[in-house]
């Protein structure tokens, strides 16, 4: 009896130990420098371990090990598939390559131009959430006259009012830091009004000068630090060639 305990103690060692599996390798930066104080961790476990001085690592593990990720302070985050004593090499993080760790919420002031140049703007707030793949609400404006009904005949003076008002709303897409894709829609409203000699306005929409329609907005945002730069257009109107309404805008991500 005795001796089978022993064979069945020495038979479930044997297993444990061909179970187990050594990940290890070392961790430097770019010129070959060996980084200590990295954390090493088996993807899809707990189990992980902090580089020596030299920069080596080594983790006994039973669980099925096909990747390391690799974590330091200052530096891109590194996932790599587990080879013999691998090398793993970490880039210091910058502006440019740095990937968003988390969602966060976007405020941005933003400017439509539905006129040629930048006169005449209509102004209003972007609010959005972005990570890799994010949402907005977007709505400019600008004020509108009172204007009467057109009518063929009238008097004017040869002078004009317009007022732009766009609503849209869409999705944001990370293109690689530090650029972003906004693609959305929405309505948009258009308003031209000629003014009469006695001193009121005179409606334009039977003109096509004028318009209430469905608008597609679509553009590009770039990320510096926790700022948001973005510029694109919105496409609008009634008519057979539809307007392009430029719009630009800065914000922050926090």
């Amino acid at each position: 009896m005795k001796k089978l305990f022993l064979l069945t103690g020495l038979l479930m060692a044997s297993l444990i130990a061909s179970a187990q599996q050594v990940v290890s390798g070392t961790v430097t930066d770019k010129d070959g420098n060996p980084i200590p104080g990295a954390k090493v961790e088996i993807v899809g476990s707990t189990e992980s371990c902090i580089t020596e001085l030299d920069g080596t690592y080594s983790i006994e593990t039973t669980a099925p090990a096909k990747k390391v990720r690799v974590q330091y302070a200052g530096m891109q985050t590194a996932v790599k598939k587990i080879k013999p004593d691998m090398v793993v090499e970490l880039s210091n993080t910058n502006w440019w390559n740095a990937k968003p760790d988390k969602y966060r919420w976007l405020l941005s002031v933003q400017g439509a131009f539905p006129e040629a140049g930048v006169s005449n703007p209509s102004l209003g707030l972007m609010v959005g959430r972005v990570k890799n793949i994010g949402w907005y609400v977007k709505g400019v404006y600008s004020p509108r006259e009172s204007a009467i009904d057109y009518y063929s005949g009238a008097w004017t003076t040869g002078k004009d009012t317009r007022s732009f008002i766009g609503a849209t709303g869409g999705v944001i897409f990370r293109l690689g830091s530090p650029f972003h894709l906004y693609v959305g829609g929405g309505y948009a409203t258009r308003q031209v009004a000629w003014e009469l000699a006695n001193g009121k306005y005179m409606d334009t929409k039977d003109l096509d000068l004028s318009y209430d329609s469905p608008a597609i907005d679509l553009g590009i945002m770039m990320k510096l630090g926790n700022f948001m730069l973005n510029a694109g257009t919105m496409l609008a109107g009634d008519g057979e060639s539809p307007d392009f309404v430029g719009n630009f805008g800065i914000g922050y991500c926090f």
